[in-house]
């Protein structure tokens, strides 16, 4: 059987389906996709996943891949003929389940952890030419997702700004509570022109990653990525910031709480609420005016600086190490520059560090890896709410990929196109449904109006009615009274019958007399 296999076609493929009884849903896709012996010994777990087999249902893929691992477990030598594995396959029949190459999106961290241990245990394990291949299968823009990341950052700030105007206000005297002890503060001189120097740092950092955003070819992903995790750290900075209130770090610092003079809460908050603007605005730099007290469990230039380096790594090829090189000291002397310049003592800096790191370690892990995320999918939305909403259409390691000029203006020409059809075509709808408003508008005053119709028909056959009961009513008391009048000598000779129609129009033609009138 290990070389037959080779030779078979579609036809014996059919029939091996058919005695072990798999699903007919099956059979009909590898018919159509004329599945032979070959292709079923080259079959890698991800295709177990994609087209056309991602809406098998579980039975019937297990069912499905335990045949696929049994013939290629059973055929080590015609899968050897094909270039699938090694030639030390043959010399030990233990076969892992991993020996035609694994996706690990869609293999439990448990069964990848056992596998990879039995892989490294013996040299006589049957190794794939095929290298595991984790990058995302799908990844769609999503630019409405960016949307809501920026409007997160951007109420996140403000609530920044408010809390750091709130935090100024309750500083501690520096008379009464001096600096506290610091390591490097204290063995370190002030610096003046060092925080002007961070801050310039970090705006180089930001120049090199707008760079690296304007040419990725995945740029709405990872902008939406660096939005949450901003987002997220700065809300975390307004507690810490607001719990303790550290004393001033440095003597140089003028720092004592805003008076207000007197009046009323609505105008004292709106005095407040303008400087959060001033803040805000300015992006909390002092390049920019902004000069702020109290906010210093943690460093905010610290976290800018470490996002703004990591993001550059991530996203950039690993073959430009100076790049790398270059952000890695900036960020470094980035972190020298607040320390040197008083601003912050040295646990704000560190706390800042290793928050914003962690966070952006945990973040691309868990979205790296979406089987440990689906695993246990429950716990993470709880805990990582952002990431399940903004990942749930990304299962894999988002690939760095870049767009030249042209093609950038070539998507945007297709994009502003596409756009235009868009509007053209909803307006078109638009059109058609008012039209199909003004038609059953139109259609219901008919309606309305055929109603009115047979209501008013109606009351005319009522009306012809009363009026044909009246008339029969009245042609009975004329005759009446022509009886009356008629002497009793006529009405012995003569019988009413007699009375024909011509007797009582020439009893009509002359003039009624009183008695007749007063009948009538």
């Amino acid at each position: 059987m290990d070389v037959d296999i080779i030779k078979w076609s579609n036809k014996e493929v059919m029939e091996l389906l058919h005695k072990e009884k798999i699903s007919s849903f099956i059979k009909d896709i590898c018919k159509s996709q004329d599945i032979d012996g070959q292709c079923l010994l080259s079959f890698v777990d991800r295709d177990f996943y994609d087209y056309p087999f991602e809406q098998l249902k579980l039975g019937e893929r297990k069912r499905f891949i335990l045949l696929i691992k049994k013939l290629q477990r059973n055929n080590r030598k015609a899968m050897y003929e094909l270039g699938l594995c090694e030639d030390q396959t043959l010399n030990n029949p233990a076969t892992n389940i991993n020996f035609v190459g694994t996706n690990l999106s869609h293999l439990s961290y448990n069964l990848h952890n056992q596998l990879q241990s039995e892989l490294y245990a013996t040299n006589t394990e049957c190794i794939s030419t095929y290298t595991p291949d984790v990058k995302a299968s799908k990844l769609k823009p999503e630019v409405w997702k960016t949307a809501i990341a920026l409007g997160y950052v951007f109420l996140v700030t403000w609530v920044t700004a408010v809390v750091m105007v709130i935090v100024h206000d309750k500083v501690p005297d520096m008379k009464k509570y001096p600096p506290l002890p610091d390591l490097f503060l204290d063995n370190v001189p002030h610096i003046p022109w060092a925080f002007d120097m961070c801050e310039i740092t970090g705006s180089f950092l930001l120049a090199i990653w707008l760079v690296v955003l304007f040419f990725h070819k995945h740029r709405f992903i990872i902008l939406r990525r660096f939005f949450a995790l901003a987002g997220t750290v700065f809300l975390l900075r307004c507690f810490t910031m607001l719990i303790t209130s550290l004393s001033v770090p440095g003597s140089h610092l003028k720092c004592e709480p805003r008076f207000y003079p007197p009046a009323d809460d609505l105008t004292v908050w709106g005095r407040r609420l303008r400087q959060a603007y001033d803040i805000w605005s300015g992006a909390g730099m002092s390049v920019r005016g902004v000069r702020t007290c109290g906010d210093y469990m943690f460093s905010g230039h610290t976290v800018a600086l470490t996002l703004l380096n990591f993001f550059i790594t991530e996203y950039t090829s690993r073959s430009l190490y100076l790049l790398h090189i270059l952000t890695w000291v900036m960020n470094m002397f980035g972190i020298f520059f607040i320390l040197a310049a008083h601003e912050h003592y040295s646990i704000d800096v560190f706390i800042a560090f290793y928050i914003t790191s962690r966070l952006f370690l945990y973040y691309h892990t868990l979205s790296n890896n979406q089987a440990l995320m689906q695993s246990d999918s429950s716990r993470t939305r709880i805990w990582f709410p952002l990431l399940s909403f903004f990942e749930s259409e990304v299962d894999g390691i988002v690939p760095n990929e870049y767009e030249g000029p042209m093609e950038i203006v070539n998507n945007l020409k297709q994009w502003l196109i596409q756009f235009v059809i868009d509007v053209k075509k909803s307006s078109m709808a638009k059109i058609a449904g008012t039209k199909l408003q003004e038609g059953a508008a139109m259609g219901e005053y008919s309606v309305v109006r055929l109603v009115d119709g047979i209501k008013r028909n109606l009351s005319l056959i009522e009306e012809y009615k009363s009026s044909r009961q009246r008339l029969v009513t009245l042609d009975k008391t004329v005759q009446a009274g022509m009886l009356d009048e008629l002497p009793d000598s006529d009405l012995r000779h003569r019988n009413i019958a007699e009375l024909t129609s011509d007797t009582l129009f020439r009893e009509f033609s002359n003039p009624p007399s009183p008695i007749m009138k007063k009948n009538i």
